[in-house]
């Protein structure tokens, strides 16, 4: 889904950029104050935990979603056995997808990287105990694929919903990314090409953000910080001018993934963001069915949990506690 906006309410011309770009140079991509919801809600929160677990099943021939398993990680309480179940399910889709050459895209390979991570696997390591795969290695090349295609039609092979994803799950890896592919994503930032023009995609927006964040502080980034943190601002100011008075951002469903570019950098003076109003949106939700796939559940988990995609790469996977209640099914 698309929101529609004036580019007069939220670009700010480059003086003011200047300006606000970033007096936080060190502190970019990391919460100055805690966006949860009240635990008296963490009931209806666990509801959409369990439901994730529960969509993968014994003898289920149907590909788990890494999107989910993420979310399980990125969750305050976990079912161990449940998420080792669902890791094994993972680990045997992705050594099949390699191997068998399925048409395995680079936003699919960057989830799964980023689940495996997520569960502190090397994602260069992937294996089945019969086949080892380089999840790494794949996403690179997927991207210069993408990169290709940017190079000789201006479009990536995919779209930049999944360009950014990789550029996310790479960073993290503490991968070199093409300062080529990164520079012509900021140009299309900066000049309000497609799809950062006047209609605005919050989610593609949102993973631009993650990205780019990531890319902010990674010392394998060659791009200059002012570089990168202008068209983070830009973006941003577009997300906040999508808000609703309700507390969607966009629509309820971009409102997760929005939500967590948001946390990601709400230490910055010009964010008027108040956390709870969104999560208490979305907190309203869960009880009318609204989040009726694994997929709009697995975008709303990490925000509801006050994460994002950044905290992957400093997951403490030892300090799990195996303290989610489990539901019966029915």
């Amino acid at each position: 889904m698309h929101i529609g906006y004036g580019t007069r309410s939220f670009c700010l011309t480059m003086s003011i950029c200047r300006v606000i770009v970033f007096q936080f140079l060190i502190t970019i991509g990391h919460s100055t104050e805690k966006c949860h919801f009240s635990e008296i809600e963490r009931p209806l929160v666990n509801s959409l935990l369990n439901t994730l677990l529960r969509s993968v099943k014994d003898g289920d021939s149907t590909d788990p979603d890494p999107t989910a398993f993420l979310a399980l990680r990125l969750a305050n309480q976990h079912n161990l056995k449940g998420e080792r179940r669902f890791q094994q399910r993972l680990i045997e889709a992705a050594v099949r997808k390699v191997k068998e050459g399925d048409d395995f895209s680079s936003g699919p390979t960057a989830l799964y990287t980023l689940a495996f991570r997520s569960a502190c696997l090397d994602p260069a390591k992937i294996s089945d105990g019969h086949s080892q795969i380089d999840l790494v290695e794949h996403l690179n090349y997927k991207l210069k694929q993408e990169i290709q295609s940017l190079e000789l039609n201006r479009q990536p092979l995919t779209d930049y919903y999944q360009l950014t994803l990789a550029i996310l799950a790479l960073c993290i890896e503490k991968q070199p990314v093409s300062t080529y592919v990164v520079e012509e994503l900021i140009v299309r930032i900066m000049d309000y090409e497609a799809p950062f023009i006047t209609f605005f995609s919050v989610d593609t927006a949102s993973m631009s953000v993650l990205a780019l964040s990531c890319l902010h502080g990674s010392p394998f980034n060659t791009i200059s910080r002012l570089k990168i943190e202008r068209p983070i601002v830009r973006l941003l100011q577009g997300l906040l001018a999508a808000k609703q008075k309700d507390g969607t951002i966009g629509t309820i469903y971009s409102t997760g993934l929005a939500v967590q570019a948001l946390i990601a950098n709400q230490q910055l003076d010009f964010m008027v963001f108040h956390c709870s109003t969104h999560l208490e949106r979305l907190i309203s939700e869960i009880p009318k069915g609204t989040f009726d796939s694994m997929e709009r559940i697995s975008h709303v988990v990490p925000a509801l949990e006050g994460h994002t995609y950044l905290d992957v790469q400093s997951l403490d996977c030892t300090s799990d506690q195996d303290n989610l209640p489990q539901e019966n099914e029915g």
